[in-house]
């Protein structure tokens, strides 16, 4: 299965819950151990990963460090879709209120599911299956 890990999944994974008190990080935790244990095949893009890296941005040089090791096994786990011009082209054209939801979804071929915490929008928008990561975690990961 391929799935988009949307950044709030990552970022809800990576933060204490009191930073992140509307997300899941058990079931953001997960998710990202199945794309580590190979059950699943987390697709991010760069954009992604840069949203990410300026979310948890460390202040702290313990914290920096365990972060910096963070996003070196989110590298290792996940795999890349590049972003073209067209992709954004295609995403500025389309229904997706968000375009940098867009972005994500164009530049992601051949999904079998999107793993995030903004169902909404990207569920009316999508031909795949919108799952909060709780969800995923329910159908997908016994």
């Amino acid at each position: 299965m391929r799935a988009l890990i949307d950044a709030n999944v990552i970022v809800d994974a990576l933060l204490p819950s009191e930073v992140r008190p509307g997300g899941d990080r058990q079931a953001a935790i997960r998710v990202l151990d199945a794309c580590a244990d190979g059950s699943i095949t987390g697709v991010i893009t760069p954009v992604i990963f840069a949203f990410v890296t300026h979310a948890v941005k460390p202040r702290r040089a313990d914290h920096r460090e365990r972060m910096e090791k963070a996003l070196e096994f989110l590298l290792d786990i996940t795999e890349w879709a590049a972003i073209t011009p067209d992709d954004c082209r295609t995403a500025l054209t389309s229904s997706f209120n968000d375009v940098e939801d867009g972005i994500q979804f164009f530049a992601c071929r051949r999904l079998d599911a999107i793993i995030t915490r903004d169902v909404k929008d990207f569920r009316e928008h999508v031909h795949v299956p919108v799952l909060q990561p709780k969800e995923f975690v329910a159908r997908h990961l016994k």
